[in-house]
C-alpha cells in the first residue's frame, strides 16, 4: 500500500508544480511583452499625432484652398493606414478613408456612421483644427483613429499567450500519456510474470491433487472435490493474466451466468472467510453482449471482494442486480453493499492507480476492473450513489 500511495501523492505533485511553472513562465512572458508592446503603441501613437498634425499643417497652408485641399486630401491622407474623418465646422463629414466606407457614398445613413466614428475618435484623440486665414479662421477639423498597427499590437499578447497556453496543453497530454504508457507497461510485465510464476506450482498441485484422490478412498471427498475447483481456479487465474496486454476476443453472450456462477462462488467460501454477508443476485432478462468471459468475471470478482472490504459490521448484505438500460442498448450491472461508504473525495479518486481506502492493499482491483470494463468492453464503471456510513453502489454499463 505504501508504494502505492507514494506514487499517487507524488504523481499530482509532479503535474501541479509544472502547471505553477508554466503559469508563472506565462505572467513573466506577458509582463515582459506587455512592456515593449507598451512602447510600441506609444512610438505609433506619436507617429499617427504628427501625421495627424502634418495633414492638419498641409490643409491649412495658404495654398490650400478648393481644388489644392481635393489633392492633398486625395494625394497625402488617403495614402495613410489610420482612418482619418475632416468634418466641417458645423461637425458634417466632408472626406474620409480608411473607415471601412466607400468616399462616394454620402447617403443620410452613412453621414449617421461616420459622425458615431468621429465621436469614437474624439474619445480617444482629439480633433486637430483646419485653419485658414483666408477661409477666415478654422474651417473644419480632422479627426483620427488608431493605426492597423496599433490594434495588432494590442492583441499580439492575447495571441502569444493563446500559444503558449496551447503549447503547454500539448506537453501536458503527451507527458500524461507516456505516464499512462509507462503505467500499462508495468502492468502487463506484472501480469506476464505472475502467470509465469503460478505455472510451475499450478502444475505440481494438479499432480499432488490426483495422487491425494488416489490415495483416499472417498473419491466423492467435498473437501478433495472444493481442493480440485480452486486450483481450476488457479489455473483460470494465470490464464486471465496471460491475457492482460492483449487485444480479448469478445463474444456475444449472456452475462447473467457469469453473475451467479461468481456469487455462488463467493457464497461457498463466505464460512471460511468468517464473515457473515449476504450475497443476493436479481436478474431481469437481457440481450447477449460482446464481452469477454474471462476478464468480465474478473473484474466481477474484484468488485465483489471490494464489497466484502467494504462491509465491517454484522448483518451485511451485498446485491448484485443485472438489468437492460432503459434505451436497450446496454446492460446495467449494479453492485450494492451496505458497507462503510464512500465521501465526495474518495468517491473522485476509488478508481485511480494505487489509491486505496484500506489499511492494506496496493489499490489495484479498481483500476483493474476500470481497465477491462472501459478500455476492453468500450463501458463504463462509477460509483451511483455512495454515502458514509451507509454504502455504496457502484454501476457497470457495458453496450450492446
Amino acid at each position: 500500500m505504501r508504494r502505492g500511495r507514494r506514487y499517487y501523492e507524488t504523481f499530482p505533485i509532479l503535474k501541479g508544480f509544472l502547471f505553477v511553472a508554466a503559469v508563472v513562465f506565462v505572467f513573466a512572458f506577458l509582463i515582459y511583452t506587455q512592456g515593449v508592446v507598451r512602447k510600441l503603441r506609444e512610438e505609433e501613437k506619436r507617429a499617427t499625432d504628427i501625421f495627424a498634425n502634418l495633414y492638419a499643417a498641409a490643409a491649412t497652408s495658404e495654398t490650400a484652398t478648393g481644388i489644392e485641399l481635393d489633392i492633398i486630401v486625395e494625394d497625402v491622407i488617403k495614402k495613410t493606414n489610420f482612418p482619418v474623418i475632416i468634418t466641417d465646422t458645423e461637425g458634417e463629414p466632408q472626406a474620409w478613408k480608411g473607415v471601412g466606407i466607400s468616399s462616394a457614398d454620402t447617403s443620410e445613413t452613412t453621414q449617421a456612421i461616420l459622425k458615431h466614428m468621429v465621436a469614437e475618435m474624439d474619445r480617444r484623440n482629439s480633433p486637430v483644427p483646419l485653419v485658414s486665414e483666408k477661409l477666415g479662421g478654422i474651417f473644419g477639423y480632422l479627426h483620427y483613429g488608431e493605426s492597423t498597427a496599433f490594434h495588432r499590437l494590442t492583441w499580439l499578447p492575447f495571441v502569444e499567450i493563446g500559444v503558449i497556453l496551447l503549447f503547454v496543453f500539448i506537453g501536458f497530454l503527451g507527458f500524461r500519456h507516456i505516464k499512462n504508457s509507462e503505467q500499462r507497461y508495468i502492468w502487463i510485465g506484472m501480469a506476464k510474470e505472475a502467470a509465469h510464476q503460478l505455472g510451475t506450482p499450478i502444475s505440481s498441485l494438479f499432480g499432488w491433487l490426483e495422487l491425494l484422490k488416489a490415495r483416499t478412498k472417498d473419491t466423492g471427498s467435498s473437501v478433495v472435490e472444493e481442493m480440485g475447483n480452486d486450483i481450476s481456479r488457479l489455473d483460470k487465474i494465470a490464464s486471465r493474466f496471460n491475457q492482460i496486454g492483449l487485444t480479448p476476443r469478445l463474444k456475444n453472450e449472456n452475462v447473467v451466468p457469469m453473475i451467479t456462477e461468481t456469487i455462488a462462488y463467493f457464497q461457498r467460501r463466505l464460512p471460511q472467510l468468517g464473515t457473515e454477508v449476504k450475497i443476493t443476485g436479481t436478474y431481469e432478462e437481457v440481450p447477449d453482449i460482446p464481452v469477454n468471459k474471462e476478464l468480465l468475471t474478473w473484474a466481477c470478482e474484484n468488485l465483489l471482494r471490494n464489497s466484502l472490504d467494504a462491509i465491517d459490521k454484522q448483518g451485511g448484505r451485498i446485491d448484485v442486480s443485472v438489468r437492460s438500460a432503459s434505451n436497450g442498448k446496454a446492460v446495467v450491472i449494479d453492485f450494492s453493499d451496505n458497507g462503510r461508504g464512500l465521501n465526495s473525495k474518495q468517491q473522485r479518486k476509488i478508481f485511480m492507480p494505487g489509491y486505496t481506502t484500506k489499511n492494506t492493499g496496493w489499490g489495484l482491483g479498481l483500476s483493474f476492473v476500470k481497465r477491462v470494463i472501459v478500455e476492453y468492453h468500450r463501458g463504463k464503471v462509477f460509483v451511483a450513489n455512495s454515502a458514509p456510513g451507509k454504502g455504496t453502489t457502484i454501476r457497470v454499463i457495458l453496450p450492446r
